[in-house]
């Protein structure tokens, strides 16, 4: 594995894969390869974003900083061998670079790399892809636990959802079997109560919910602006309304609805 085939299997947009590859092949680059090792474990990976940057020098899309994250992904390939993981969850993880910048074109108009702080999951053997879902290994207090996340590009049909947690018990079974039978929990706006009365009973969205108990809500939290209108700083009168959802969910914010995010653990991995 190197990392031009790295970028051509995950298709890392051209423009960017031009710059991380042009940055690779840097005097530069090569001084700051013995500082990077520290990305790919969680216990170090902030502290060593910290060193790295003034290494990095100005980095106003954080190409510099891709490039350090995806030669870790290149590296951890031998990892995924040794374990005997399949390489279509290694690319399909990995995946997570190019849908990131894609994620930060449609919210700024470029495309840039904004995600440094939660791709260190990807790159340290934590989370993984498995079809339509990621899980990332977690603690729960002190026992150990499986965060479901939810890709932007997820087509989860209930259908999808089944087959995913079906090959996500297997896998951990196989590979983490400390974590066989644990809990799977989710936080995520897609878990907001609310969403029952702005969506119709047949959305994947709410056959997902339906799959867990809910424990805890927060409202506070408004990330799903994002996620959902692709937008940051928008006033909530000027929020687009391009998708139905989009239009329910500005309707019910204007009026004074809230949303937030919702914490759940699954009742059964085949619950529809």
């Amino acid at each position: 594995m190197n990392l031009i085939t790295l970028c051509n299997r995950i298709q890392l947009q051209d423009e960017i894969q031009k710059e991380v590859i042009e940055y690779s092949q840097t005097s530069r680059f090569h001084e700051i390869l013995p500082f990077i090792g520290g990305l790919k474990n969680m216990e170090t990976e902030s502290q060593t974003r910290k060193e790295l940057e003034p290494l990095l020098g100005a980095d106003p899309k954080k190409i510099k900083m891709l490039t350090c994250m995806l030669t870790c992904a290149v590296q951890q390939y031998q990892w995924y061998q040794k374990k005997g993981i399949i390489e279509t969850i290694y690319f399909d993880t990995m995946r997570c670079f190019t849908r990131f910048i894609e994620e930060c074109r449609q919210i700024t108009g470029q495309y840039a790399f904004d995600r440094e702080w939660w791709a260190v999951r990807q790159i340290s053997g934590i989370l993984f892809r498995i079809g339509e879902l990621e899980y990332e290994m977690v603690k729960e207090g002190q026992e150990p636990a499986i965060s479901i996340h939810i890709p932007s590009d997820s087509v989860f049909t209930p259908q999808r959802c089944d087959r995913s947690l079906e090959k996500a018990r297997a896998f951990f079974a196989k590979y983490f079997p400390e974590y066989d039978g644990k809990d799977y929990v989710c936080w995520s706006w897609l878990l907001a109560p609310e969403l029952e009365n702005l969506l119709p009973p047949d959305s994947n969205i709410i056959a997902f919910q339906h799959r867990f108990l809910i424990q805890e809500l927060d409202y506070s939290d408004t990330e799903y602006i994002q996620w959902v209108f692709k937008t940051k700083n928008l006033p909530l009168e000027n929020l687009p309304e391009n998708t139905a959802l989009q239009k329910k969910m500005k309707q019910h914010l204007l009026n004074g609805g809230k949303l937030g995010n919702g914490q759940g653990v699954l009742l059964s991995p085949t619950v529809k």
